[in-house]
């Protein structure tokens, strides 16, 4: 599975980048799915606690 020969080939290529081992592009791309996945949640999150607002208010 691990091959440390690999790893070693990974830091020796100037493309990629420490300590993820992505190139820029790859890396990029990561990053606008986490931002994604985020945004979702959140959104998802924000409903579920308006929603629950409305069944039964709190603070008030």
């Amino acid at each position: 599975m691990f091959d440390s020969k690999m790893m070693g080939q990974q830091s020796d290529d100037p493309e990629r980048v420490w300590p993820s081992g992505l190139t820029e592009p790859e890396a990029q791309e990561l990053h606008a799915y986490v931002l994604n996945g985020t945004l979702i949640f959140f959104a998802i999150a924000f409903i579920a606690h308006v929603l629950a607002y409305i069944n039964t208010p709190w603070l008030g």
